[in-house]
This record gives structure tokens, sequence and C-alpha cells, in this order.
């Protein structure tokens, strides 16, 4: 997991304590080169008795359950990602599954339908298909965190995103070290170096409620 990465890259980052800066200011700074390259687009909240399903930007469907166990359908709509309680991966098809998987699957189908019929995309239109993406496994759900004013996701690639009551959104890159902040303006990333020398408060004040989640989350992993 890379829990202890992105701490890391937040505390560095609050090290410096980085001056206000205007938010408009930092439209030359944005970098779409670093952005996610996977992101949760669509939630539903099934957890009173199953779990939860989401959608992912490039329209995979996951459902994380109760016990920890997850299932997803790739966006070629065809092969299906189980991943056991011990963390295993297994692949099979979405007509050739266990019998033990029959409820996931049922589940997972409904969530599917669910999902493109009834809820808004977030980041739609943002991220298009890139060469070799069909070659990209793309990452499950690995655990949520929902509080008063915001739900939060962590992605098995490391990637914690953040929606907030206000609709606001940051999601957080190991690998690129980077954020990407979603508001009213739009979808603009940016790397953690550049904004060093400069943070509107608003995003300022949402990394730091990122580096709380990331503590109670290095608390389960």
């Amino acid at each position: 997991m890379h829990v202890g990465e992105l701490q890391w890259l937040l505390q560095d980052f609050h090290s410096v304590s980085p001056p206000e800066r205007d938010i408009e200011l930092l439209d030359e700074a944005a970098d779409p080169a670093v952005g996610p390259d996977f992101w949760i687009s669509r939630w539903a909240d099934y957890t009173d008795d199953n779990g939860l399903g989401y959608q992912l930007c490039d329209s995979s469907v996951g459902v994380l359950f109760c016990d920890n166990t997850c299932v997803m359908l790739q966006n070629d709509g065809v092969n299906v990602i189980y991943v056991d309680e011990d963390g295993l991966e297994n692949h099979h098809l979405l007509k050739d599954y266990p019998s033990s998987l029959k409820k996931k699957i049922i589940l997972l189908k409904s969530t599917c339908c669910f999902l493109e019929q009834r809820l808004v995309n977030t980041g739609r239109c943002v991220r298009r298909p890139a060469e070799g993406d069909s070659l990209v496994q793309p990452p499950c759900l690995g655990t949520w965190l929902r509080s008063q004013d915001s739900i939060s996701f962590y992605l098995t690639n490391g990637t914690l995103q953040i929606n907030f009551k206000d609709h606001t959104k940051v999601i957080l890159c190991p690998s690129m070290a980077a954020v990407s902040y979603i508001n009213s303006r739009g979808f603009h990333t940016y790397r953690l170096q550049t904004l060093k020398q400069g943070c509107p408060q608003d995003l300022l004040t949402r990394l730091k409620f990122a580096r709380s989640v990331l503590q109670h989350l290095g608390s389960e992993f």
C-alpha cells in the first residue's frame, strides 16, 4: 500500500508552510501531464446491506463489499477482477465465474445499471483515453472513509480521493507527487513541489484534511 508514501509527501509539503496564493494565479502552473490515471467518477453507498458501488473514470465498475472483498467489471464489459479477503486477485469472465460469486456478480450488474442511469459523473470528459490504456489494469477500491463533511476513497494503486460536501474534490497521486483539485473552476492538477511556492487557502485546508485521512488509513494497514 502507498499510504506511507502519501503521508511523507504531505508532511514534506506542509513542512515549508507554503505562502497563500490566489488560485487564479496558478492556472499557468497547472500540469495536466501529471494528472491521475484513475479516479472515482460515481459511487453509491450500499453499506446497510452490501458495501459501496463505484465507477472509475474509465467506466470500469466495482463493488467493495462489507467483507472486504471487491469485484470489478472492466470497461470492456467482459473481464471481471475479484479480490478476496486476503487481497489476492482472481480473474474471470462476466459469463464464466465461480458459483460462489453469483450474488456478488448480480449486485455488480445492478450497480452498473444504477450508476450509468441515475448518477452524475465527476470529471466527465476530462480524461481522454491514451495510447496503451487498454493494457493498463484499473485499480480496485481498497477502502473508504466517511465523515460528516466528506467521503474518502483509497484505490489500490495508492490514489487518495476526497469528495467534500461542498462538491469540491482533491485527488492525490503518489506516483506523480501531484494533486488534482476539482471545484467550480474545473479540474486542475498541480505538482506538490510547485504548490510549495504558493497555495490557495481553500486547497491548503483540504490538503491538511487529507493528512488526517491518511493518519486514519495508516492505522488500518
